[in-house]
């Protein structure tokens, strides 16, 4: 059976309540994996679809241009508010009120649930990631990888969003605020516990594979390699060094931090360290891949996302690199 998104609310409730008074989530989110270990192990659900939903920061490829006032509109009508709700659900705009736009639609859904609610039919998580990964299709300034997709998924636009908050609990559509939002802050999840929860090799495959999808079938693909009943067992450190990078999917960078002192350098490092001195200038990874012809080049930013499109200016200047010139005109020979 797929995972509820219920269920991962509960989690994302839990582990706020405990960032909010300056706790660990730790414990909660280990036993909360173990607790549903069925269900994160079923056939049937999707951990690309889990990750997104815990991590919405990581899907810097999807863009979904609806920002809360947009979201307030929308929800206003899927809920069929009259004119003294709708104030309620703006209250998040007063200066000084410590509430988000998902408090608001939390306390209103509280006190008069949505009628289309059922706990016989709950939605999924996989439901929630299908409709917003084919919102986001639908927008120009999502990736080139999710735009493609288009065509292989239902047309969805806001009118579905209005029907999905319809179905949603008030601690569901709070957190559904925030996923279209892309931010559960001040709450941060652990991204290499939540890695390492779903599967155990999964967080050293991203550091080499930084895409969900990709990384979770590299992972189960090592998986089969690794049974006991396998045969000849091959020593796991060789197995994971087969994992290596691909044109075209990101390889996932270490967390730089930015030292304003010396004695701010000192009080965050620990152990060894690597220190670079901070220069002019923007942080992008560069795929190149002859065989494309015109379409060889691709350029992720610092955030992960696809910026190919966005920094064609550099286009050029990338590709008038000697040794870049040079693998090109040799690819153009075979």
């Amino acid at each position: 059976m797929p995972l509820s998104f219920f269920l991962v609310c509960e989690l994302l409730d839990q582990c706020y309540n405990l960032f909010i008074d300056k706790k660990s989530c730790y414990g909660v989110i280990t036993k909360w994996f173990a607790r549903h270990r069925s269900y994160v192990d079923a056939h049937d659900t999707s951990l690309s679809a889990l990750l997104s939903t815990l991590l919405p920061d990581k899907r810097t490829d999807r863009v979904y241009c609806i920002q809360a006032p947009s979201l307030e509109r929308i929800i206003g009508r899927a809920c069929l508010l009259g004119a003294s709700r709708i104030a309620e659900l703006a209250q998040y705009r007063q200066p000084g009120s410590g509430i988000d736009l998902a408090d608001c639609v939390h306390r209103i859904l509280t006190v008069t649930p949505s009628p289309g609610y059922s706990k016989k039919d709950l939605v999924t998580v996989e439901e929630i990631d299908e409709l917003l990964h084919s919102l986001a299709s639908r927008v120009r300034w999502s990736s080139p990888s999710i735009r493609t997709s288009q065509a292989s998924l239902t047309p969805t636009n806001r009118t579905d969003v209005e029907f999905m908050y319809r179905r949603l609990s008030a601690v569901e559509a709070k957190w559904f605020t925030r996923l279209i939002l892309k931010g559960y802050q001040p709450l941060v999840l652990d991204p290499h516990l939540i890695y390492q929860l779903c599967d155990p090799l999964l967080p050293c495959v991203l550091k080499v594979q930084d895409d969900f999808a990709i990384a979770i079938a590299t992972a189960q693909v090592l998986r089969r390699r690794l049974l006991p009943n396998a045969g000849r067992r091959t020593p796991r450190e060789q197995i994971m060094g087969t994992v290596k990078p691909q044109l075209g999917i990101k390889i996932g960078r270490q967390p730089w931090l930015k030292g304003r002192s010396i004695k701010h350098c000192l009080d965050m490092g620990h152990g060894r360290m690597s220190v670079e001195e901070k220069i002019d200038g923007e942080y992008c990874q560069i795929h190149i891949d002859p065989s494309k012809g015109d379409r060889c080049l691709q350029i992720f930013s610092k955030s992960g996302k696809d910026s190919t499109e966005d920094r064609v200016a550099l286009h050029g200047s990338v590709l008038n690199i000697p040794w870049v010139a040079q693998a090109d005109s040799q690819a153009g020979q075979y």
